[in-house]
């Protein structure tokens, strides 16, 4: 992020308008993403849609 956007960003979280977090633990990299769901199938793309109103 550039200095005005960093700036924005701080400015945002100052005011309340914005909510910002801390992961809890280690965040995945993609590949390890990828091989922990891998064999998922559909299974997880069609819940998200069902949870969405999309089926």
């Amino acid at each position: 992020m550039d200095d005005e956007a960093v700036e924005r960003r701080n400015r945002l979280v100052a005011e309340g308008k914005l909510l910002t977090y801390e992961p809890e633990g280690r965040v995945l990299s993609l590949d390890e993403l990828e091989e922990l769901s891998r064999g998922w199938g559909t299974a997880v793309s069609e819940a998200l849609d069902w949870t969405r109103g999309e089926r």
